[in-house]
């Protein structure tokens, strides 16, 4: 029999989860509450999945929902078919699934095997049942959710920690309402926060705990979570891999030359990239041509997903490719843009069907040469406006060839 109080502290007479800072994330999952999909939560490891969970029930028990109508389950500890978790909760609760509105919260779901199957089965004759789902891969995501839950699930990526989700669970947003008399601390803070993405290392006083801990998270996903979804004949491949990224965040990728630095094939090198990027461990972005296909057959580059892995992976850290790296992992980006010149430009994001091109200046001040590549993309492009984003707190707009170029402050972004 499954020890099922033990996972559900909430059916305790009073009881609530201790989490009182929430991401920003949190408001989008409470609006799905009313929902009938399936509301599942994605992410990185240690990113606060289960917490996000946890308040959820909270917001549920402060709606006056039946404690013993709120179901939750971890596979990440547990293996067991769906059906014999629900009969045991049925047992145990004396609440009949097939009757009553119930709510249920399934931990590390891709642990559960053909999990896709069963919860359709479940969604689709029990309609009273709603779900949320977490999962730690993209892996099972892209293989398998689309295969067979399409048009009954609702995905929310949750990323690494924001500046300002950093702030509050570090005790310090109010230094954000006088950004001016605290700009040498926010300064400081912000540097710091590229090794700290991830909650738990904020209280971490040492770089070496943080490192160990981040470097305990690559490993896991490494070699434990994805040698479960794939058959990997060298996972060491793919930690090597990472590794070259960590040292040339924004590197282009040129499969013979990385073939041949880790002396395997091409073919596995593509493969190999692609898990990554599935792992959330990278991200891949590609040059922009004005046209979806054709881009995509075009050069790319890779980025970490987390700032936070550089310190593990590689002893090297350029401040400037690291707020490069550290925009990817907050925004959904998919573009940069090089031409024929080698004129770049970092990052084109689409705004009302027109390009926006960001260009990360880490940096107080700019010369004039920092304006040619942007230049160049709005003459040829004619976006709407342009970011740059600087080591500045005042905001300003000015005027380029037409194109309203915002320079803000990256702290805040």
């Amino acid at each position: 029999m499954l020890s099922l109080l033990k996972f559900n502290r909430h059916w305790e007479n009073g009881y609530t989860y201790p989490f009182s800072k929430t991401r920003s994330i949190f408001p989008r999952l409470i609006s799905q509450i009313e929902q009938r999909q399936i509301s599942e939560l994605c992410g990185l490891r240690r990113t606060g999945k289960t917490t996000l969970l946890m308040q959820v029930m909270n917001e549920l028990l402060s709606r006056g929902v039946d404690t013993l109508k709120i179901w939750y389950f971890t596979f990440d500890e547990q293996t067991a078919d769906l059906e014999f978790v629900f009969n045991e909760f049925q047992k145990q609760t004396g609440v009949s699934y097939k009757n009553e509105k119930i709510f249920v919260f399934l931990d590390e779901i891709q642990k559960l095997q053909n999990f896709q199957s069963q919860l359709k089965i479940y969604y689709d004759l029990y309609p009273h049942i709603k779900f949320f789902v977490s999962g730690s891969t993209s892996l099972f995501i892209r293989k398998k959710i689309q295969e067979s839950l399409a048009g009954r699930i609702n995905t929310l990526f949750l990323k690494p920690l924001r500046f300002r989700e950093y702030l509050l669970f570090s005790e310090k947003t109010h230094w954000l309402e006088k950004p001016a008399l605290y700009q040498t601390e926010l300064e400081n803070e912000f540097e710091k926060y590229w090794d700290c993405q991830f909650i738990e290392a904020i209280s971490m006083k040492d770089t070496q705990s943080r490192k160990e801990y981040m470097m305990s998270i690559v490993k896991k996903i490494i070699f434990e979570d994805i040698p479960q979804l794939y058959a990997i004949d060298h996972p060491q491949i793919l930690l090597a891999l990472l590794q070259m990224i960590a040292a040339q965040p924004g590197m282009y990728v040129h499969y013979e030359n990385i073939a041949n630095d880790l002396k395997i094939s091409q073919k596995t090198i593509v493969k190999y990239l692609t898990i990554l990027e599935q792992a959330f461990l990278i991200k891949t972005v590609f040059n922009f041509t004005g046209n979806m296909i054709t881009s995509q057959k075009k050069m790319k580059r890779v980025y970490l997903m987390s700032t936070s892995f550089a310190g593990a992976l590689t002893i090297q850290n350029d401040p400037g490719k690291t707020a490069e790296n550290l925009f990817i992992t907050l925004n959904d980006v998919d573009f940069f843009w090089r031409d024929v010149y080698k004129h770049e430009v970092d990052f084109i994001l689409h705004q009302n069907n027109k390009p926006l091109p960001v260009e990360i200046k880490y940096k107080f001040a700019l010369a004039k040469r920092d304006l040619q590549n942007i230049r160049l993309f709005t003459q040829r492009y004619k976006p709407q406006q342009a970011i740059i984003l600087m080591k500045r707190w005042n905001e300003e707009t000015i005027m380029l060839d037409g194109t309203a170029l915002h320079l803000k402050s990256i702290y805040l972004e």
